[in-house]
């Protein structure tokens, strides 16, 4: 078949499946047309009701406010001073001179003002002994503390039962927030599941971050 007449057969094909669609449109069209101008063949159509009536029969649906959660999961740095939202300045030079990265700027007040935060569930505080985050800010909004058993306090582990490795296979096959925890005696076993000190506790997140399990059997509830 030359190409000429290959085209010829093509357009022809289309052009008829063209026509054969218009004719059906064309058909629907008219039935349409004569139920909406033929009282007899017009289908009758329920009333709707008046708003007054719908009000009535309808519960008013309750609104309800939702609680920001903004800060709940936060920590401020260590050694904030009970003044800290009057004395940082949003500076981030303890951000800044944090060597693990921990810190960040939470904005507050509509993006007026920023102060830095961490959070021990998602990534520790190492509780260094020369303290650059406190050396670094100017305004003394962070103040120099000893670690001991009242300072930091930035909330309490808590065992996630069903995560831990040691529940799942029943021995003592992990003991790794034992080895990182930083003060003496805060993690102790009983059996082989570990447990965690309400007074030494500091809240760090160590142990959260180096729990192996997934999800993390360890949980920091934060101090509000």
């Amino acid at each position: 078949m030359k190409r000429k007449d290959l085209f010829r057969e093509g357009f022809k094909s289309v052009f008829q499946f063209t026509f054969t669609k218009a004719e059906e449109i064309s058909e629907a069209i008219k039935e349409v047309w004569q139920e909406e101008t033929d009282p007899n063949l017009k289908p009758k159509r329920k009333k709707k009701p008046s708003p007054a009536s719908k009000q009535s029969k309808e519960k008013p649906t309750p609104v309800r406010k939702r609680k920001t959660k903004m800060f709940q999961t936060l920590s401020l740095p260590p050694g904030a001073a009970n003044d800290f939202f009057s004395l940082c300045t949003g500076c981030n030079e303890c951000i800044f001179a944090c060597p693990y990265a921990v810190l960040f700027p939470v904005t507050v007040n509509n993006g007026e003002k920023n102060y830095p935060h961490f959070d021990p569930n998602a990534k520790a505080c190492h509780l260094c002994s020369d303290w650059p985050c406190i050396n670094a800010c100017p305004e003394q909004a962070l103040l120099p503390y000893e670690v001991s058993e009242n300072t930091p306090k930035f909330g309490k582990a808590k065992l996630i039962k069903e995560f831990c490795i040691n529940e799942k296979t029943g021995e003592s096959t992990c003991n790794a927030c034992f080895v990182t925890c930083p003060i003496e005696k805060t993690v102790k076993f009983k059996g082989n599941l570990p447990v965690f000190s309400g007074t030494t506790c500091t809240g760090c997140g160590l142990c959260v971050e180096t729990c192996p399990s997934f999800p993390k059997a360890i949980q920091i509830k934060l101090i509000k």
